[in-house]
């Protein structure tokens, strides 16, 4: 503040002297008129600029005195209204900007481990205020929650799912004041099958079955800098890319694999993240497909594709357990991926994947119905 007052001022009093002295009065005056002039002028300007330095030095003063005392952003900061945005309302007032600057880190919480400043690129909050422009969208009741686990809130509406971005890394007294936000509101809780899920790599808690009542108490935490909406991943099957050309097409043509075994991807294994993979198709259960009638273990193969395999769509999935799981696949959109990436084609070798020769690892992050971004990182 001190330093832009100065600013601002210095250069008016260059620009006085230039004007004054320099153009004003014009050569054609006598020499001693325009000498007497001059010195007057001189005079006056050492004056005005010794009363503009004092009050810029009593200024600088009472800015410095100001400086001491806490300024609050959310104080200076009247709301962004952006057309086409419903603004967030307190009540029947627009909310006013928090401050998220958090600049220093309070002794009792943890060293974030994203950048300083992430949250003020935010893509979808127009409007800069750290809530999600499509929460606000349900806050005032333009749609509903599409959340894949959403149930019906005890306010009468459907559940959202949410992720909760902090300045700093959230730890036990964040999670603590989190949850007793979520308990006020009618939250089920892990005991009604929501998932709160803290992250390690990342300043965020990941949270479903929310109520919307709560989104405002929770947006108003101490460290909360954002808070999202869950994304959500619905899987399609109305589009195929045939741009692939890994199998032979009406000219004859040979498959790049025949001409080129490096491009068949021996050895290499690709996890597939999607709706789960039905592991004993016969074109994703062996290399060879000789006496590869589906089974249902995929690993009763004498050369299985298959490796591994993880379910996190399940309640308390964890993701750090030893012994593999099997997901099914109810959707199919799982296991189009992986015959696109991986299939052998089968005895015919009608559909040939990407890599044939490659391991398969079977992600299941999606359920039939979609997921959103907790499902896939939890």
């Amino acid at each position: 503040m001190i330093l832009k007052f100065r600013q601002r001022r210095k250069p008016l009093h260059r620009a006085e002297a230039g004007t004054v002295a320099g153009g004003a009065y014009s050569a054609d005056l006598p020499p001693s008129e325009k000498e007497g002039i001059e010195l007057k002028v001189y005079h006056l300007l050492i004056v005005v600029l010794f009363l503009f330095s004092s009050a810029s030095q009593a200024t600088d003063l009472t800015l410095q005195e100001v400086d001491s005392e806490p300024l609050s952003i959310s104080s200076t900061l009247e709301a962004k209204i952006v057309e086409g945005v419903p603004p967030l309302m307190c009540g029947e007032l627009v909310c006013s900007l928090k401050n998220r600057t958090h600049e220093s880190l309070p002794e009792d919480r943890l060293s974030p481990v994203e950048d300083y400043g992430w949250w003020y690129a935010y893509g979808p909050d127009q409007d800069w205020n750290g809530m999600d422009d499509r929460l606000q969208r349900i806050l005032v009741g333009e749609y509903e929650s599409v959340s894949p686990t959403g149930i019906m809130g005890p306010d009468g509406r459907k559940t959202v799912a949410i992720v909760v971005d902090y300045a700093w890394h959230p730890s036990e007294p964040d999670i603590t004041l989190l949850e007793e936000v979520l308990d006020s509101h009618g939250w089920v809780g892990k005991e009604g099958g929501s998932r709160l899920i803290v992250f390690d790599s990342v300043d965020r808690v990941s949270v479903d079955k929310v109520p919307v009542s709560s989104l405002l108490d929770i947006w108003r935490l101490d460290g909360v800098v954002v808070v999202e909406q869950q994304d959500v991943m619905v899987p399609m099957l109305d589009t195929s890319v045939p741009t692939t050309n890994v199998r032979a097409d009406e000219t004859g043509m040979p498959r790049p694999h025949e001409y080129d075994p490096s491009l068949r991807g021996d050895g290499i294994i690709i996890a597939i993240l999607d709706t789960g993979v039905d592991n004993e198709h016969r074109s994703l259960n062996d290399f060879d497909d000789v006496n590869d009638d589906p089974n249902s273990d995929a690993s009763s193969y004498s050369d299985p594709k298959f490796v591994c395999g993880f379910d996190a769509t399940q309640v308390g999935a964890n993701a750090n357990q030893q012994n593999c799981e099997d997901p099914d696949d109810e959707n199919g959109h799982g296991t189009h991926v992986a015959g696109t990436a991986l299939g052998t084609g089968g005895a015919e070798r009608q559909y040939v994947g990407t890599a044939p020769g490659a391991y398969l690892v079977d992600v299941k992050v999606l359920t039939g119905t979609g997921g959103t971004n907790s499902d896939s990182t939890s």
